[in-house]
């Protein structure tokens, strides 16, 4: 469990750095996906500026020294080190399962690294509850406290969820597309929050391409707040871009169409609908032309 939590400290330590950085993308890489949900609504703690990972970075640190601190005094007792620790990861694997289920069923977002953090939270409490992490004079204790835990992660995977939805007028959007910083403001409007606006250039290329795809009635599904949906629309341009229909599916976003979305069973953001086949993920222009060239021969 020492090694287990460890593991977990270095992962949330590196990416609480990088949230605070604004360097996902390096951490990430273009199709990492965690750069998404490190930018995404709920990647900070509800009415604060403090990244939501940072928690997850005290709770393996906290984990870790339980862990270690019997393996120093193996004379002593520890069973007030075992019902903490038991408690400590039956919230964090209770809270994981939460998280998980945000990334895959709300933000549609792939994030490996949230993943292997949450088996590792649940793996903790596997060990602990299978194997005999508790004495049997401390079961009561430990359950009383673990119960506890779990109505607490329970609280605050609904403070997370629904607070969201504040009074802020801006939230803040940072990436690199194109190997280039930037870091925009989200303003919100009366529709809902709005997604940064484009900044490059269109040329013949992206202006011809966008054509072709409007021929095909082609319309591009993602997220304000979703990183690989605005490198896509950089790639356009401002002109070529304008004559793509673009469909909002996040809840909070202006213009939102949600319904829709999760009436296409959009599977992540961006998702490319070209002729009625949907093609999930940012594409290259390339690979863009390929398709249409593919789908005009059909």
């Amino acid at each position: 469990m020492t090694v287990m939590a460890s593991a977990g400290v270095l992962e949330t330590g590196y990416l609480t750095y990088t949230k605070l950085a604004g360097t996902t993308q390096a951490f990430c890489g273009a199709d990492g996906g965690c750069d998404s949900v490190l930018s995404g609504p709920y990647a900070l703690i509800p009415f604060t500026n403090i990244p939501l990972v940072m928690l997850g970075f005290i709770a393996y640190s906290v984990v870790a020294l339980l862990a270690f601190l019997p393996l120093t005094k193996a004379d002593e007792d520890d069973t007030s080190n075992r019902i903490w620790l038991t408690a400590a990861t039956t919230t964090m694997a209770t809270f994981s399962v939460f998280l998980v289920s945000l990334i895959i069923q709300v933000l549609h977002a792939s994030c490996p690294y949230c993943f292997f953090s949450a088996a590792l939270s649940i793996g903790m409490a596997g060990i602990v509850w299978t194997g005999g992490g508790l004495p049997d004079e401390a079961q009561k204790d430990g359950i009383n406290a673990s119960v506890g835990g779990i109505v607490t992660s329970v609280l605050a995977a609904l403070a997370l969820f629904f607070g969201v939805d504040d009074t802020s007028t801006s939230t803040q959007f940072a990436g690199s597309p194109g190997g280039t910083t930037y870091s925009q403001t989200l303003v919100t409007s009366s529709a809902g929050k709005l997604p940064p606006s484009i900044t490059t250039e269109s040329t013949k290329r992206t202006i011809g391409l966008a054509r072709d795809l409007q021929s095909l009635d082609a319309k591009m599904y993602g997220a304000f707040w979703c990183s690989h949906c605005y490198d896509q629309k950089e790639a356009f341009g401002k002109e070529a871009f304008s004559k793509i229909p673009y469909v909002e599916c996040s809840k909070d976003g202006a213009n939102q169409q949600n319904a829709l979305c999760n009436k296409k069973k959009v599977p992540g953001y961006p998702t490319w609908e070209i002729a009625g086949q949907l093609y999930p993920g940012e594409q290259a222009l390339e690979e863009l032309e390929e398709i249409v060239k593919l789908t005009k021969k059909q």
